[in-house]
């Protein structure tokens, strides 16, 4: 349609995995600002704790962890006040695109993220971004 909607826009290349940090331009109640957004990884690890008496168990922890890798989810922060309820939205990995770039989807709401090198339909003079 010749227009590119979106919430919040990064220009990447990087087509592997959202940008895990860094100024993203967003419209906040339609005028759009840099806004430093912030993608962490949800993790879950284990640990082995010894007792006395020579028992073992099993504890897991839940941490946050910058991204490295495409991840299975991103909690989402640092959204201007406007769009404050996408702060702490978890995007689960939900597929990849016909290219084969991965994209993501919110729990609960209809919101996305994913990359797109040609995002206004005006051919490959345009800059590929992830919204």
């Amino acid at each position: 349609d010749g227009a590119c909607n979106y919430i919040a826009r990064m220009n990447s290349d990087d087509i592997s995995q959202p940008p895990t940090s860094g100024d993203w331009t967003m419209n906040c109640a339609g005028n759009y600002q840099l806004q430093f957004l912030i993608l962490l990884e949800l993790t879950t690890t284990g640990s082995l704790t010894t007792t006395m008496i020579g028992a073992s168990t099993t504890q897991l922890t839940t941490t946050r962890a910058p991204v490295f890798t495409a991840p299975k989810s991103v909690t989402l922060s640092g959204a201007c006040a406007y769009k404050r309820a996408m702060n702490g939205l978890t995007y689960d990995l939900a597929g990849t695109s016909a290219d084969g770039w991965p994209f993501y989807k919110a729990k609960g709401v209809d919101e996305y993220i994913y990359h797109d090198a040609d995002c206004d339909g005006a051919g490959i003079n345009t800059v590929a971004m992830w919204v």
